[in-house]
């Protein structure tokens, strides 16, 4: 690389080149947790340049370096030098950006595609910086990689704003310098007036960035409320197929006997006091049978979204033990903000981010603890000030019973102006109700109705419903939430069983997210009685066999059984947009490769030492656009020969050929007849060859010839050939 070759003037325009590759990079803030991903993007955009800059001036040097840059980016920057991982990761980059919940961890397997698409966008920009004069072809990878990157972040939180400005002004400010450049050399204008022409064109672009970045935040349409994200029109990887709803488990596990232990919740001296049960379940859809979750998992990392409706929070940690609970469901409490596993959370969860619920994408061996961050909100406090979230959901189906429909009324009735009392009336109206667990399970219309009626009784599993269903005729946002108690704690610990098992709803309210409301009493109430705990079985150690259970901290290397809500990472990779993203950006670059090597040799070609070169360079161009043709003429054929033989496959197309094959015989024989307009007329041929060729300016044909590589092909082989001849001749003097 000869460095001393680079003017002022184009160092600036690959600067600004990378500036505008890297500002892609800058929309992915907010979309990962930590700024961890930046310097690994960042390594890529730089690597692409300087293996650009370093190799620009032949193709194979440009190739060899390329792939280099491409490999150090992979494998040491992005998987931290497990090259074995290089190919699978990357393979399934695409489709986990667009299946993980956001804020997203910094996993190898998220960032291979965005620092692919980063190395790809400074490596070509850089090249068409250094290999093209038009103004605007540069800008076209950075575009390509912004657009990407708006595309993967969908409607998640990003750096939009900081990205879009940077590219705007990097993007106006490249252009500006290559137009001036470009018409500086043309008019030879003098030093001095460069400067001032490219401060001005400094000012202007400043200013149509900053009018730009000021009208799109004022404009109502371009809030981002309503963005596209890919992910809606994409499955979800993660499943919950059971075919029963949690809440119908509820009075089967109340019923065991003894209670069986299901996990240990323990909280530190901050959260005591402020808990008193767990969430595994949320149940929003009704179709007046059975209650049912609406729930979207994505594959979730460490760090999780918040409900943004939850203002007035508090922030409580806890740790969970499982032991033998069964089921996706993981115990919860308010809104998870943070999910730690000893062993590694990446890829074991799915989370729900518009309900807040976590579900398990495979077997758990018992024994496995993860640390949960939660955002609680602080319960029934300044009324006034929080108003309830207008529902969204389907309407109630046909067939309300009577004894809902009176509830109703009789709260709307004794307190007509202030709906939150409604929900407290509601509340304390179906706790005066009797608690009967030996009541038939069921929440339906005919179940609620039974418990209702005539005093007859039942348990959480209809009195959640009936809160739920009346709730709903009122327009509140209600859920069902299915999950245990904490009772009993003994030194910071809660030994959660089947007898703690429960059922409540959920009000969403602005400002402070769902608000629980629990209707059931007696046994049941918020604040139970003191007694004896249950009495718990300690599970039976199973015999010892030849294979030993795996510990919980190697949980990460057990081998995770497929289950019915397993991760479907397979049918996520086998999907249609697997590979498209790769095997277009390999098609991409391998033909900007071919592009610019034979823009490059036509340009030496044009620029011949003399006139007898420049006719002998326009003959081997229009052999070229035979050549894209599949017209492959023998190498020991003259140039009229060759002619005639182009004329008997393509007819008067082959015309121009032929008059440029008198003027190449002159450059070989008598050059000294030449001047500059048989050389100019050479080209005209040349020209003329093309277009008889491709007739069509915007055609398929045209691209295919543009991105063929059968000439460079064809051109080397000669050339080779050619050599081997004259070492062979050589060789035969000698002996």
């Amino acid at each position: 690389m000869n460095w001393q070759r680079f003017t002022p003037g184009s160092t600036a325009e690959v600067a600004l080149a990378l500036v505008a590759a890297a500002a892609g990079t800058l929309v992915y803030q907010g979309f990962f947790a930590t700024a961890g991903y930046l310097p690994v993007l960042a390594l890529a955009c730089l690597v692409g340049a300087l293996t650009a800059a370093a190799g620009h001036r032949r193709m194979w040097a440009t190739a060899v370096l390329g792939s280099l840059g491409l490999a150090l980016v992979m494998v040491y920057g992005v998987f931290g030098g497990a090259a074995s991982a290089v190919f699978s990761g990357t393979r399934g980059s695409w489709n986990r950006l667009l299946t993980v919940t956001a804020p997203a961890d910094t996993w190898p397997e998220l960032l291979a595609a965005p620092a692919l698409l980063t190395w790809a966008a400074a490596f070509s920009s850089v090249l068409l910086v250094l290999r093209t004069r038009h103004p605007l072809a540069p800008l076209a990878p950075p575009l390509a990689g912004f657009l990407f990157a708006l595309l993967a972040v969908g409607n998640q939180a990003g750096g939009h704003l900081t990205a879009t400005v940077v590219f705007l002004l990097a993007a106006l400010l490249l252009v500006a310098v290559r137009t001036h450049r470009g018409s500086a050399v043309r008019a030879a204008r003098p030093s001095g007036r460069p400067v001032i022409a490219l401060v001005l064109v400094a000012a202007m672009v400043a200013a149509s960035a900053l009018s730009g970045v000021v009208g799109g935040q004022v404009l109502p349409f371009a809030s981002g409320d309503r963005r596209f994200d890919p992910r809606d029109v994409l499955a979800p990887p993660v499943l919950g197929t059971d075919t029963l709803t949690p809440l119908a488990e509820l009075k089967k596990q109340l019923n065991e006997t003894p209670p069986r232990p299901l996990f240990v919740v323990r909280t530190d001296a901050a959260t005591a006091g402020k808990v008193d049960r767990v969430r595994t379940a949320a149940l929003d859809r009704f179709d007046g049978t059975t209650w049912t979750a609406d729930d979207t998992y994505r594959v979730a990392g460490s760090h999780l979204t918040v409900d943004p409706d939850m203002t007035k929070r508090r922030q409580v940690k806890m740790r969970v033990e499982l032991q033998e609970l069964a089921g996706p469901y993981l115990p919860v409490v308010g809104w998870p903000s943070r999910l730690d596993v000893r062993a590694g959370t990446g890829g074991r969860f799915g989370f729900d981010p518009d309900s807040g619920v976590v579900v398990r994408t495979g077997s758990i061996t018992p024994g496995l603890q993860y640390d949960l961050t939660a955002e609680t909100n602080q319960g029934h406090i300044e009324w006034g000030r929080f108003t309830p979230t207008a529902n969204h959901s389907a309407p109630l189906p046909d067939g309300i019973p009577d004894s809902l429909r009176s509830l109703a009324t009789k709260g709307h009735e004794l307190h007509a102006h202030a709906r939150s009392d409604w929900l407290l009336f509601l509340e304390t109206e179906l706790r005066r109700l009797l608690y009967r667990l030996d009541r038939p399970p069921g929440h339906s219309y005919a179940a609620i109705n039974r418990a209702l009626m005539g005093g007859a009784g039942g348990y959480a599993e209809q009195y959640a419903a009936a809160f739920a269903v009346v709730a709903r005729m009122w327009g509140f946002q209600v859920r069902i939430a299915v999950g245990y108690r904490l009772r009993y704690p003994k030194d910071g610990a809660f030994h959660v069983t089947t007898a703690d098992a429960h059922a409540w709803a959920e009000v969403h309210f602005t400002g402070l997210g769902w608000v629980r409301y629990d209707p059931t009493g007696s046994s049941t109430a918020s604040t139970p009685q003191p007694q004896e705990p249950p009495r718990v079985v300690p599970p039976q150690a199973a015999p010892p066999t030849g294979t030993p259970e795996p510990a919980p901290q190697a949980e990460a290397e057990a081998t995770i059984a497929p289950e019915a809500w397993a991760l479907r990472w397979s049918d996520v990779l086998n999907g249609t947009l697997v590979l498209v993203p790769a095997a277009v950006l390999i098609l991409l670059l391998a033909g900007a490769l071919v592009a610019l090597g034979k823009a490059g040799r036509r340009r030496r070609r044009r620029r011949g030492a003399d006139d007898a070169a420049r006719i002998l360079g326009a003959w081997h161009e229009q052999l070229d656009r035979l050549a894209e043709r599949g017209v492959s003429p023998p190498v020991s054929l003259t140039f009229h020969e060759v002619a005639q033989h182009v004329r008997g496959s393509r007819g008067d197309v082959a015309n121009p050929i032929a008059a440029t094959a008198q003027l190449a015989t002159t450059a070989i024989y008598a050059p000294e007849l030449l001047g500059r307009p048989e050389s100019d007329q050479a080209w005209e041929h040349e020209a003329r060859l093309n277009a008889g060729l491709h007739p069509r300016r915007l055609s398929a044909a045209r691209v295919r010839a543009a991105v063929d590589p059968r000439p460079l092909w064809t051109s080397w082989s000669v050339a080779r050939r050619r050599r081997r001849a004259g070492e062979s001749l050589e060789m035969g003097r000698y002996r």
